[in-house]
């Protein structure tokens, strides 16, 4: 007589061993470390191993990386169960000093079905490249410029602006930086530079703690290392305009106003041996005291000088401008003079200078 409960527990047990037949990955390794290499030695390659310890064939469906610098290479076969499989992994340092770290997401047909690989190491710039990205050489440091610019700058606002570096030598380096005015701060990431890493100097520029306007250049020092310091100017520029963002209405309406008695001045022929002067006459028709905060040309040979630097309601101001020929190595003189006032509506106003030189 046939046992039904026999049967039917003999059935369970086969559609249970049945259901948990299944593939299963077994990472041997799940990063690599390429370490410190050239960019001139090519294309890096490491191999990824995976064993199948199911009782099911294993597929590698896909294998992506984050970036097109990193391609994996893997069988299309399926991987019977005991067997071994390699995915290869590529990367092209070209173009790319520095420190790097990749991702490659594997899917497979498992539980769970993505698994995560990781790459990393350090490449050392070719000369070609660092020259490129980095061309000024301080010493074992490089630096992508010689000039930071922040931009405008509200006055009392807090501005960031940032200046990248490179490590081209064999040793940890620790660059710093002086010379630096109370306005501005700098930190150094890292502190620390391992050999053929980067680092970015952030600045912040404090406004508040200016009393300058317009146009502002500070040179500051960048030292390559403590043990053996080099180093380097580089200047630091920003504009600083006021904030009248939170002027009312009837603020605005009682603001004062600018007019100028000429917006060009033409000096014509200037002799080399002579220094030339002109006046321009500033007007306030606002209803609040017109502030110069600043008056400067940018040109070597131009001085500005300004008589007050306050004029009430419909009073009335000068500026001196001074052309000193022996100052300057052009034929034509082509300047410019920015004044910077209190006006909201006009904050700053330019006047042109020009003329020609003649010995």
């Amino acid at each position: 007589m046939i046992n039904c409960k026999s049967i039917l527990c003999a059935s369970m047990m086969a559609i249970a061993a049945v259901a948990q037949a299944a593939p299963e990955a077994t990472w041997l390794t799940k990063s690599h470390d390429f370490g410190a290499f050239d960019e001139d030695m090519g294309k890096v390659s490491c191999d990824f191993k995976v064993v199948n310890t199911g009782d099911e064939p294993l597929m590698i469906l896909a294998a992506r990386a984050t970036c097109g610098c990193t391609v994996p290479a893997y069988t299309r076969d399926p991987i019977a169960p005991g067997d071994t499989a390699t995915i290869t992994v590529t990367y092209d340092p070209a173009g790319r000093p520095g420190k790097f770290t990749k991702k490659i997401h594997v899917d497979t047909n498992t539980e769970p079905s993505r698994m995560t690989l990781a790459i990393k190491g350090v490449v050392i710039g070719a000369t070609n490249t660092l020259r490129a990205r980095f061309p000024i050489e301080v010493g074992p440091l490089k630096l992508r410029n010689t000039m930071v610019p922040f931009g405008e700058i509200a006055k009392g606002r807090v501005k960031t602006a940032f200046l990248d570096a490179y490590n081209q030598s064999p040793d940890t380096i620790y660059p710093s930086v002086s010379n630096l005015p109370d306005y501005i701060k700098v930190d150094a990431a890292p502190a620390a530079v391992p050999p053929g890493e980067q680092m970015t100097f952030t600045f912040f520029y404090d406004s508040s703690r200016s009393d300058d306007w317009g146009l502002c250049t500070d040179e500051i020092i960048i030292l390559s290392d403590n043990e053996t310091p080099v180093t380097m100017p580089v200047s630091l520029t920003a504009i600083l305009n006021e904030d009248f963002s939170k002027l009312t209405p009837e603020q605005r309406e009682k603001a004062p106003r600018i007019a100028l008695s000429t917006n060009a001045v033409d000096s014509e022929e200037m002799s080399r041996d002579k220094i030339h002067t002109a006046e321009v006459t500033v007007d306030n028709f606002g209803k609040e005291p017109l502030i110069i905060r600043k008056a400067y040309s940018v040109d070597p040979a131009v001085t500005v000088k300004v008589n007050k630097d306050k004029i009430k309601n419909g009073g009335q101001g000068k500026i001196e401008i001074k052309v000193d020929p022996s100052k300057s190595a052009d034929e034509l003189l082509n300047a410019r003079v920015i004044i910077i006032t209190n006006d909201p509506d006009r904050p700053q106003s330019t006047v042109r200078v020009v003329g020609e030189y003649i010995d």
